[in-house]
């Protein structure tokens, strides 16, 4: 869907019109722009990479072809059931599975992309198969009846016999990548194979990408399911190298959203496409264009650069492109206009001020550009960074020291000149930008990564101001940051950025990940970029948006999601020393649970993999791979204080970190006191088997705790994700798990936090 509409933390799209036509421009949209409309407030992406025209799928399984026969896809034999389950077949393929049980029988419609090459050209076809399952004891007519011009792939009689499942097969031609040649025929597209030949090359084409970075295994299966699916949409909705926001509403390119998204990339280990990505960043801002309005974009440009010249080594392209890079970063200098020479006022956060952000964003781009210019011989490039980053700094200290102490706060304000208040737009009730600095900034934590001494108020105040912003939220649980306003936006997981520079939100960034996981989807790992209100619907399980701004799926909240989680598990400091375990959560530290990254990006094109396991008092950590230049700072949460030993390194407890040596493998730290859990109450299975589609509730099929069953409506006994159990059922106690206190009693399950 192409369209330039922005909606941008609480600009209306009315707003961004008027401001457009007040500039005397337009966007600019290809002569072929699809009319096709999205009806429904639940989207999920489907197609395949880079394609030009996405699709949009829903929760009733039908979907909006934006090209081509421009039409929506729907499937008559959805009765818009009391409940119904949507979600990601094998967990977090593009391929979008409604199920809802009808007239006796179990209904699932699936629908996936995939790239079918006819004649030589290259398209997109949406391929659809809508299962019939009859558990009745009668025969039951049940008829797809789709509508929007699909072709049929199988003619199975509409007719169901008792014990039997039909499949019904279609297909219908989505996009051709921008091209303008001639669609495929009816004939031509039927030829081109089925569904089931077409869904094993989908699978294999996105386990093959994957593989090539960060693989995440945690505690809780959906937030590696949700780190899966969204490096997989953030290739559904680019547009050939051109990474969008998203497909409804932010079909675009920009500028500071650019940034943050490569980045997340990158540091993830997508390299193989980052010369083709690095030129698409916008060097220039402008506020008469949606797109490049943002200045902090132009200055967190170099972070990117710095990235991958540190991740690959590849000199040669930086330098190919270092005029820009230094020009760009000289932008820095000439826009610290503002009272005592911090960075001119901006719309950071889609209202003009003199923002706390702007000023990070400023500070972390000095510190790569340092990076980059040293790293190539600039050394007089450097050592104008060096000295433009001190004296920014000094005043950015300066001034908020000034605000603080004149205001008398006890926080760190998102403007640098006046105390959040209902005046701006930090200080209106459930507005999540109070945050802002913490997530767009960089630098609190991404800045000590590249060099920053961890000191000031931006430092100091990070806990207090986590403390004094959860404390002024109205009726909203633990753990979301507002929106704009609203109940949460899709940036809420990476609000929790800085807390890796704290003392006591270190594990922020995955709560709010969780929190978005089990109240806020708009669509399976899915989110809108301003959640307004959550509720019930008959999509189980879990609450979910009921009103959403900006784009769904948001690509930038999903980038920060993503790198958030990534950094609490390892991350890469300018010394070569990788950080492992900085947010991990004390419930992940429960007897017998694993977390572990692999085909983690190391300096000098070199990949590394870490695995944390707990048992009882002790934590144990395996290095494999290549071996950090700097060594391994293992520094869990769980340790500040509490290290009785460590079997290898150097051991500082009262900050909680084991220092370990290049080339050191293994070691295992003992706590002085264990994790200590807060029991939530029992566990309600027949609800849990219900809500995730098993009709006929839960079965105890043996005589232990383990040998509980959910029943689907045909009477096929699935196992019980305990876990899933527990955490849906207190949706507001991120990192609840269960426990069995004991085995022979299949009554004793609890959940935990």
């Amino acid at each position: 869907m192409k369209t330039y509409s922005r909606k941008k933390r609480g600009w209306s799209a009315a707003v961004v019109t008027a401001a457009l036509v007040v500039a005397g421009t337009s966007p600019v949209l290809p002569p072929d722009r699809a009319q096709a409309a999205v009806t429904q407030h639940d989207s999920a992406s489907i197609g395949w990479e880079g394609d030009y025209y996405g699709v949009l799928t829903h929760k009733d399984g039908s979907f909006d072809v934006h090209s081509g026969p421009n039409t929506t896809v729907r499937f008559g034999i959805y009765n818009n059931p009391g409940r119904a389950q949507w979600f990601n077949a094998g967990g977090y393929y593009p391929a979008l599975t409604t199920q809802f049980e009808r007239d006796g029988a179990t209904v699932s419609i699936t629908n996936f992309g995939d790239k079918v090459t006819i004649g030589g050209r290259d398209f997109v076809a949406i391929y659809s198969r809508v299962r019939v399952v009859n558990h009745d004891t009668v025969a039951r007519v049940l008829d797809p009846a789709p509508t929007g011009g699909t072709l049929a792939l199988t003619r199975p009689p509409t007719t169901v016999q008792p014990g039997q499942t039909t499949d019904f097969d279609y297909v219908i031609a989505a996009d051709r990548f921008g091209q303008s040649y001639a669609w495929p025929t009816a004939a031509e597209l039927v030829a081109a194979g089925g569904y089931d030949a077409h869904h094993a090359h989908m699978t294999a084409y996105w386990d093959g990408k994957l593989a090539q970075i960060a693989q995440i295994q945690v505690p809780d299966p959906q937030l590696a399911n949700a780190y899966r699916a969204g490096y997989i949409t953030t290739n559904l909705v680019k547009d050939g190298n051109r990474l969008n926001v998203g497909e409804n509403g932010y079909d675009a390119i920009f500028n500071h959203d650019l940034v943050g998204m490569l980045v997340q990339l990158l540091e993830a280990g997508d390299l193989n496409r980052a010369r083709d990505y690095l030129p698409t960043l916008i060097s220039q801002d402008n506020p008469n264009d949606i797109t490049r309005m943002y200045p902090d974009g132009t200055w967190k440009y170099n972070w990117p650069w710095a990235v991958y010249l540190r991740k690959t080594g590849d000199a040669a392209f930086v330098r190919d492109n270092f005029a820009t890079i230094r020009q760009t970063a000289h932008r820095i200098e000439s826009d610290a206009t503002g009272p005592g020479g911090i960075m001119k006022a901006t719309i950071a956060v889609d209202h003009t001020g003199y923002w706390t952000v702007d000023n990070q964003s400023a500070l972390l781009g000095l510190l790569t550009y340092r990076y980059i210019a040293t790293t190539l011989g600039e050394t007089t490039e450097a050592s104008w960074a060096e000295r433009v980053y001190s004296t920014l700094l000094n005043a950015v200290n300066t001034k908020l020291n000034n605000t603080i102490s004149t205001n008398r706060l006890t926080y760190l304000p998102c403007a640098m000149d006046v105390p959040n208040s209902s005046a701006n737009v930090c200080g209106q009730t459930n507005n999540g930008n109070w945050a802002s600095m913490f997530l767009f900034g960089r630098w609190s934590w991404d800045g000590q990564l590249w060099g920053a001494t961890p000191a000031g108020p931006m430092i100091d105040l990070i806990d207090a101001t986590y403390d004094n912003g959860f404390g002024r939220l109205s009726g909203l649980p633990k753990h979301t940051f507002g929106g704009y306003p609203g109940v949460s936006s899709a940036y809420n997981a990476g609000y929790g950025s800085a807390g890796l520079a704290s003392a006591r939100y270190r594990s922020e960034g995955i709560y709010g990940y969780q929190y978005l996981i089990q109240n806020a989807q708009s669509a399976p790992f899915s989110w809108w970029e301003g959640i307004q209100t959550v509720g019930t619907s008959n999509w189980s399980p879990g609450t979910h948006s009921t009103a959403g701004s900006g784009s769904s799926p948001h690509m930038w909240g999903q980038a920060n999601s993503s790198k958030v989680l990534l950094d609490s598990l390892l991350a890469e400091k300018l010394d070569g020393a990788v950080i492992a375990g900085r947010g991990l959560p004390n419930q992940w530290l429960r007897d017998g649970a694993t977390t572990s990254v692999t085909n983690y990006p190391i300096a000098g094109n070199r990949r590394m993999g870490a695995s944390i396991t707990a048992s009882g008092a002790t934590v144990s950590l395996t290095l494999t791979g290549a071996a950090p230049a700097g060594g391994v700072r293992f520094e869990l949460p769980a340790f500040v204080g509490n290290i009785a030993s460590a079997s290898a390194g150097t051991v500082d407890n009262a900050k909680g970190v084991v220092t370990l040596p290049p080339g050191t493998s293994s070691v295992t730290v003992t706590l002085s006191r264990p994790p200590v859990f807060t029991e939530k109450g029992g566990l309600d299975l027949q609800g849990y088997c219900t809500s995730i589609g098993a009709v006929n509730g839960a079965v105890l099929a043996g005589t232990t705790a383990y040998d509980w069953r959910c029943v689907t409506g045909t009477g096929a006994r699935v196992d019980v994700n305990v876990d899933d159990a527990c955490q849906r059922q207190n949706p507001h106690e991120q990192g609840v798990f269960s426990r069995s206190s004991a085995i022979a009693d299949p009554y004793s399950w609890k959940c935990l936090v």
